[in-house]
């Protein structure tokens, strides 16, 4: 792509951006109140994800791409794309704390970065087409 084609995305991209942060609230509030609650930080992190993974939804399909028709087709679309995000940040947060040694909610939040960065095309080119 090139920096026009790029910048045709921005104001969408904004959107994905308020979106995402929504959920990275839910997300990551979920899971410090979890932690602080005692729960083992993997069962956490799964938690967490799941009630992320809503918000992202809803939030994605419409506010960032005002897709209001084919719910079911997006929704196992987006399922497909989450739950592979899920497993790997999950795998990624393990390789993190226990592997690195990293605070918990520090690795969290780069996890969640880390999933950022690839899914605004995912999502773009392949689940709400």
């Amino acid at each position: 792509m090139t920096m026009p084609s790029l910048l045709r995305h921005l104001p969408q991209f904004s959107l994905y951006v308020l979106s995402g942060g929504t959920a990275a609230v839910v997300d990551f509030g979920s899971y410090a109140l979890l932690i602080h609650m005692g729960v083992w930080y993997i069962a956490a992190t799964v938690t967490s994800g799941v009630l992320g993974f809503a918000t992202t939804f809803l939030m994605n399909k419409y506010v960032a791409f005002r897709k209001k028709n084919d719910f079911m087709k997006h929704l196992l679309r987006f399922c497909i794309v989450d739950m592979m995000n899920i497993l790997v940040g999950a795998i990624a947060l393990y390789a993190l704390v226990d592997g690195l040694g990293m605070d918990k909610q520090v690795a969290k939040i780069l996890t969640m970065g880390m999933v950022v960065l690839w899914n605004f095309f995912i999502y773009k080119f392949f689940v709400y087409v």
